[in-house]
């Protein structure tokens, strides 16, 4: 079980499951609400926490409280070490997200202000 980064996306398996995780400002909020900062989150991801994984999958994955239902259990099935290790990388890219998605996708330009002479 890998995770792939494409084009700011990060899709992560859980046994039966893929989930496509997106870097959002609605995905950090909800991450920020339950865990305090994504500091915090990487934290909980740290302790292999098979809530917050889950958490992180239902935030970033966008999910309704129907469809998440079935994720912890998913995630304990799977191995939250495993599953841990693919959720990782999309946080990291949520400290930064303008750059996940400049590297990845393909002719993208990345735009800077100009400084102003001085």
């Amino acid at each position: 079980m890998t995770s792939k980064t494409l084009y700011g996306k990060t899709t992560v398996t859980v046994g039966e499951y893929e989930f496509e995780l997106e870097p959002t400002l609605s995905a950090v909020r909800k991450i920020e609400q339950r865990f305090g900062g994504l500091r915090p989150a990487l934290d909980g991801l740290g302790s292999l926490s098979v809530d917050a994984v889950s958490h992180i999958i239902f935030a970033g994955a966008n999910l309704s409280s129907k469809e998440a239902k079935d994720v912890p259990e998913a995630v304990f099935g799977a191995g939250v070490a495993d599953v841990t290790a693919q959720v990782v990388p999309y946080v990291v890219a949520l400290l930064n997200p303008s750059d996940a998605k400049a590297e990845d996708e393909p002719g993208n330009v990345k735009k800077t202000r100009a400084k102003a002479a001085q």
